[in-house]
């Protein structure tokens, strides 16, 4: 599985944002639940005042209220706001409690305050503040409590936490929107340098250019060193090739004249392995020249008028044969025009050993690549044979005359240049070459 700095990024933002608005919410939902809670109370110790106040004895010792409440749910019965009074011998309660009582035990603490949880009638579970109070008529004292139903609270607590839930949710989803963007604007350069990589492979040019951010030139620095040390090997090799390929043709020259001078069959099987051996030096030293243009390739090429030379050259060759040359096409090759010369010229100049009168080529662009195809009149070839001439120091006439290099060669140079050679059957009755070759970026 590959890695993506992006989706790493991305994940570890993922993560921090949901442990931060998670913690977020948790804190402003305490926090609303204690200001509820506090509001409640205060509420009720405000009711409890005031209910204190308009609380006294009567003449026949009973407690009474000497006005009614403010809050109108104290008349409603079982809605959910109660007060109860208790003395020895007194109780005196809301109209809200209808036939119930306001339990006496001592519930759980509500945390912060000095109010009570305590079960309340139909079920409900109550808010309760009690004080003991002493009315100035009696020295008798009397237990005030007044309680609300928890449950608007609870509503009140899930409500702000439903909404605090989708504005977290929302928040969280902006902002990792917001790190995507940030994450995908920071990582704009590498993106950048990728195509400029890409780029750079297609034309084959030197080095990388651009105005780069400062944490970036340093890799970029680096990849124009290693490009520069490439460059360099690739020219090294390229000169050590021609050096030896130049230091061995002239042994070979002095051995051919040696070998004129044998008698008979000796004079012919030296003269053979003297071209045999003069076939691989070239063959080495083409591909060692191919090689570096390959891969420091960079202008683009009009494929046509080489062609058109290589036809009319090769006309003038074989004038006593009368042989009819045609091109039609044109488009561009990304490499060095000697390698174009070299490729086509021992395409053409096979077309033309074994045409008989026609050989037909095509040139046209698609998709970045050069294709190419040289076709004959000429007797064809069999697919062993089509295999034989395409591979390794193949050569399938020893006895023909040509450039040495052979269809393996063409399909060797080809490839160097991330290309390919294929033979099959021509229309017109011979042998079909289909080559492609990179065309380069315009």
């Amino acid at each position: 599985m590959r890695q993506s700095l992006a989706i790493r990024l991305l994940a570890v933002a993922a993560v921090w944002l949901a442990a931060a608005l998670g913690g977020t919410g948790w804190l402003l939902s305490t926090l609303f639940a204690r200001h509820v809670n506090d509001t409640y109370v205060r509420q009720l110790d405000n009711q409890l005042t005031s209910l204190a106040a308009a609380l006294d004895w009567s003449a026949d010792g009973k407690l009474a209220l000497t006005r009614a409440p403010a809050d109108p749910r104290f008349e409603l019965p079982y809605s959910g706001a109660y007060w109860q009074a208790q003395a020895p011998g007194a109780t005196l309660r809301s109209r809200s409690l209808w036939d119930a009582e306001m339990p006496a035990t001592v519930g759980n603490k509500v945390a912060g305050s000095h109010a009570e949880i305590r079960p309340g009638p139909n079920g409900q579970s109550l808010l309760v503040v009690s004080r003991p109070i002493v009315l100035a008529s009696a020295d008798t004292p009397v237990t005030l409590s007044v309680a609300l139903d928890r449950t608007e609270l609870r509503a009140a607590r899930q409500a702000f936490n439903r909404l605090l839930g989708w504005s977290l949710t929302a928040l969280g989803a902006g902002l990792l929107l917001a790190v995507a963007a940030q994450v995908k604007f920071g990582l704009a350069p590498l993106a950048r340098l990728r195509q400029a990589l890409a780029t750079l492979q297609a034309r084959r040019e030197s080095r990388l250019g651009g105005t780069w951010p400062s944490e970036v030139v340093p890799l970029v620095t680096e990849i124009n060193s290693l490009l520069a040390r490439n460059a360099s090997a690739l020219e090294r090799s390229r000169r050590q090739a021609a050096d030896l390929a130049h230091a061995v043709k002239t042994p070979l020259a002095i051995l051919a004249n040696e070998a004129e001078r044998l008698p008979g069959e000796a004079a012919r099987a030296a003269a053979s392995q003297v071209e045999a051996m003069r076939r691989q030096v070239d063959r080495h030293l083409a591909r060692a020249r191919a090689a570096g243009a390959a891969s420091t390739r960079g202008a683009r090429i009009d494929a046509g008028p080489a062609a058109g030379e290589l036809a009319r050259a090769l006309t003038r060759l074989h004038s006593g044969r009368e042989i009819d040359i045609q091109v039609e096409g044109d488009g561009h090759f990304a490499g060095d025009r000697q390698d174009l010369i070299e490729i086509l010229g021992n395409l053409l100049d096979n077309a033309c050993q074994w045409a008989r009168s026609r050989v037909r080529v095509k040139l046209a662009e698609h998709g970045g690549m050069l294709e190419v195809t040289v076709e004959d009149d000429g007797p064809g070839m069999q697919a062993e044979a089509r295999e034989l001439a395409t591979a390794r120091y193949g050569r399938l006439d020893e006895s023909a005359a040509g450039s040495g290099l052979g269809l393996a060669i063409v399909s060797e140079m080809a490839a160097l240049y991330e290309g390919g050679l294929e033979l099959g059957n021509s229309e017109l009755g011979g042998l079909l070459a289909r080559l492609r070759l990179p065309a380069g970026q315009p």
